[in-house]
């Protein structure tokens, strides 16, 4: 099996993009939706020409489709990450008029049956998202490094997301066989902010 993929998310400046290339990023996550670490159009068009040599990936949560590819179009992003309820034909759409690979993702509450990514027919990448929190258990953990580990079973690419960090994702990775691992919280200083410390860790255990 190929190596598991990198991504760095919740990148808020040039720097940190550079910081996480230099590193051996493979993907680095620009979020357009509500959050502390949101950007907008021109620093995320900042980012992507910092980092020419990787695929930016633009995240969104149930916006309006002309606000995601207004968006996607003018910023230069390279691939849409969809993080909320979209639908097929919504990620359809999406893929329709931007041309650029689509990500759907999937918070810890509804993992999906490999039947329902089936209709995500234009769909390129799935993302699986524990998100970390004061209530996520080991259950929740177990439940969803197993249907990472099932869906990649089934032949579907699938990020795997949320609570990780430089002590985990060697066994992450081992367990889930991830397409890729995607780390936000986990590798930083504050909101929005990597610890250049824990990122160069994370490569480290990610890539042993």
């Amino acid at each position: 099996m190929t190596q598991t993929r990198i991504k760095i998310c919740g990148i808020t400046n040039a720097s940190d993009a550079v910081l996480a290339a230099s590193l051996g990023a493979d993907y680095i996550g620009v979020i357009f939706a509500d959050s502390p670490r949101r950007v907008d159009v021109s620093r995320a068009r900042e980012i992507r020409d910092a980092v020419p040599g990787v695929s930016v990936v633009g995240v969104f949560r149930n916006q309006p489709l002309e606000e995601v590819v207004d968006i996607t179009r003018t910023s230069g992003i390279d691939l849409v990450q969809l993080h909320g309820d979209e639908s097929p034909e919504f990620c359809n759409e999406v893929q329709k008029q931007t041309t650029k690979p689509v990500i759907k993702g999937f918070c810890a509450d509804r993992m999906p049956a490999e039947d329902e990514l089936a209709e995500y027919t234009t769909t390129s990448y799935f993302l699986f998202d524990l998100q970390r929190g004061p209530r996520f258990t080991s259950e929740d953990i177990e439940r969803v490094w197993s249907a990472v580990s099932r869906s990649r079973s089934k032949g579907f690419r699938v990020f795997l997301a949320g609570a990780l960090d430089p002590a985990n994702v060697k066994e992450a990775i081992r367990r889930t066989h991830a397409f890729a691992v995607d780390v936000c919280r986990g590798v930083e200083q504050e909101p929005g902010v990597k610890d250049p410390d824990v990122l160069q860790q994370f490569f480290v255990e990610a890539r042993s």
